[in-house]
């Protein structure tokens, strides 16, 4: 399992802040998935059901996510935590991008569970691993964006520079075709029990199990 460690910044802000990690090798990558649209279906059936008469901030993985935002003084309301925002589509009919069978599959989890999640090829991942907060002029280059700006945002780094938040993953370390090695990050708040992390990584193993050769899951929690 990777080990990742944490910078003091983190410590003092975030105490108690953990990580829910996956690993699965030999993984299959496709551009479908066959259980997609079942599963997405109930999903949607169960999140507008759930906030038909209440908003979404009203649940309590939600607002420690935000709250896990702004102690390190990032808005949640203007970047959204990546399990808020699939929700939040789901909610307003947008539907979802579908991108691939591991990142659509572990969309579901991620927006079922209230958890934000970033997904790696890990064989991109150079060297030690650190759970930071982006400096003063930082910035990645995102999927979808050419420009991400980290200052002040709760971010993963190796030694190649940062690779992921809890909003935006980067294009260095995304998935592709030639991806046989993947990691999973769930960022959680303090308040969430380690029961629930761990339910939630038990979700996304079943949700990989036909897809991957082996898996292996971890928590990290930072005193």
């Amino acid at each position: 399992m990777l080990q990742i460690s944490v910078s003091k910044v983190v410590k003092e802000k975030i105490p108690g802040l953990k990580l829910g990690l996956v690993e699965a090798q030999n993984v299959q990558i496709k551009k479908e998935e066959p259980r997609f649209d079942a599963l997405f279906d109930a999903l949607v059936k169960d999140i507008k059901q759930k906030y038909s008469r209440q908003p979404l901030s009203s649940d309590a993985i939600v607002s420690h996510v935000r709250r896990l935002y702004r102690r390190v003084g990032w808005e949640p309301t203007r970047y959204r935590p990546s399990s808020e925002a699939l929700a939040r589509r789901i909610l307003q009919d947008k539907g979802w991008y579908r991108i691939n069978n591991l990142v659509d599959l572990g969309n579901l989890v991620s927006a079922r569970m209230h958890l934000p999640m970033g997904l790696y090829d890990l064989d991109k991942i150079k060297g030690s691993v650190w759970l930071d907060v982006g400096g003063p002029d930082e910035c990645y280059e995102g999927i979808s964006r050419k420009e991400i700006h980290a200052h002040g945002k709760l971010i993963l780094r190796d030694e190649q520079g940062i690779f992921g938040n809890p909003t935006a993953d980067s294009k260095r370390t995304s998935l592709g075709e030639q991806t046989k090695h993947i990691l999973a990050v769930f960022f959680t708040p303090p308040e969430v029990s380690t029961e629930y992390l761990q339910g939630t990584l038990d979700l996304l193993i079943r949700y990989y199990q036909p897809l991957v050769a082996k898996t292996e899951s971890g928590i990290l929690q930072f005193a």
